[in-house]
């Protein structure tokens, strides 16, 4: 329980942070290419305003939207097109090396038939000029490789963060969890003590009733002091049990080859008498030879829970199921009964402890809602799971896979 409360803590710790920085990391991305983009637009504007190249930019002129070296950093050039020509061409401002590749790059530009976009690493924007086209087109690559590289920092070093609190979160998450450990263990320690400490009155109340029922004959009051002193005696083992079993993992020393489909057998055929008395059907499908490695007393304990829950809460239709089969490289017992009425909501807390759907039906079966508790914690315990569903057709189906 423990340990997946840390487990959980620390993914949950995780996820956070994650999250967190991925939407932080995707922010800076878009703002960063965001400004880009805005910035680049807005020279391109300015060259279309000028006739499709930079004016003398004096220092003390009001109209300057750049400042005095924007005009020898940018790299790009202009081209007029007019009835499928080029004229007016402008490539003063662009390395010798790219003006070979311009003419691709104009015939993409012009199949995009956009007003702005990128073609490879540059900016580009289209507008209507003296019966033709005028195209501008801006190398971005210094700003988008400064951006990129940016970038790639910023995703390198929250990796690493990551990886750093991960570390860290392992570390001290034992500190974080050391009060819940605390109260957990004076908890069982408090419910093994008092479950120790009522056995003895227990046992001289039931002995007291005994000799009274000898010596002065049976009585409607003797008879239920018996009857709720043996009920109360088998709640404390029952607690005393699943607090020993709490927090407990089998070792491999403690494991033993055991003969599953031998276990059910047998634990069916010893349920086959209260199933009858009842009227109750039990259909079985039980493969042979299937084994598992695990604690013999345990699993049949977890066997006879699912079995004397299925007799106790079958309805007037009188019918288990229990099937066990090879799944996976792993076995799959399956305990269903049917019952009508039953609240789809109550199912998930099945296996909570001391949690009854119909108390007054609990009461009546003998009850105390720690037996599915106590069988959840035995498929832990072997490293399996168990869980429950409620079908259409109004049947309790427990799964366990071992």
């Amino acid at each position: 329980m423990l340990k997946k409360l840390k487990v959980r803590f620390i993914l949950l710790s995780m996820i956070s942070m994650t999250v967190t920085l991925v939407i932080a990391f995707t922010v800076v991305n878009i703002t960063l290419r965001a400004r880009v983009t805005n910035r680049t637009d807005q020279i391109i504007d300015y060259l279309y305003e000028n006739g499709g190249a930079f004016p003398v930019i004096r220092g003390d002129t009001s109209e300057k939207l750049f400042h005095d070296e924007t005009p020898f950093q940018t790299r790009y050039y202009v081209v007029i097109i007019k009835d499928g020509d080029y004229s007016g061409s402008n490539y003063s401002h662009i390395a010798l090396d790219k003006i070979k590749n311009i003419d691709g790059q104009i015939t993409e530009i012009l199949k995009q038939n956009k007003e702005r976009g990128y073609i490879d690493s540059s900016r580009y924007g289209c507008f209507d000029y003296q019966d033709g086209k005028m195209l501008i087109v801006i190398d971005c690559h210094t700003d988008l490789n400064t951006v990129n590289l940016l970038l790639t920092i910023t995703l390198v070093t929250i990796s690493f963060c990551i990886i750093i609190v991960l570390i860290l979160l392992i570390v001290f998450s034992k500190y974080v969890i050391k009060p819940f450990e605390e109260n957990r263990e004076k908890q069982r320690r408090f419910i093994t003590d008092a479950g120790h400490e009522l056995k003895t009155p227990i046992a001289i109340i039931q002995s007291n009733a005994e000799v009274m029922e000898m010596t002065s004959g049976e009585s409607k009051w003797l008879t239920n002091i018996k009857t709720q002193t043996t009920r109360m005696s088998k709640l404390v083992k029952g607690l005393i049990e699943l607090s020993k079993m709490d927090e407990q993992v089998l070792s491999e020393k403690e494991k033993q080859n055991i003969d599953l489909s031998e276990i059910v057998t047998n634990s069916v055929e010893s349920f086959v008498v209260p199933a009858q008395t009842k009227g109750i059907t039990i259909n079985t499908d039980i493969d042979s030879g299937i084994k598992i490695m695990g604690d013999l007393e345990d699993i049949v304990r977890l066997v006879g829970i699912l079995l004397d829950n299925a007799i106790k809460y079958t309805d007037d239709r009188h019918l288990i199921e229990v099937k066990l089969k090879h799944k996976a490289k792993k076995a799959q017992l399956v305990v269903s009964n049917t019952c009508k009425g039953l609240d789809r909501e109550s199912v998930p807390r099945f296996f909570d402890r001391f949690y009854r759907s119909d108390s007054s039906r609990s009461s009546q079966t003998g009850g105390y809602g720690i037996g599915l508790s106590m069988a959840q914690m035995i498929a832990q315990n072997h490293k399996g799971r168990l869980s429950v569903m409620y079908t259409d057709d109004e049947k309790i189906v427990f799964t366990t896979e071992l």
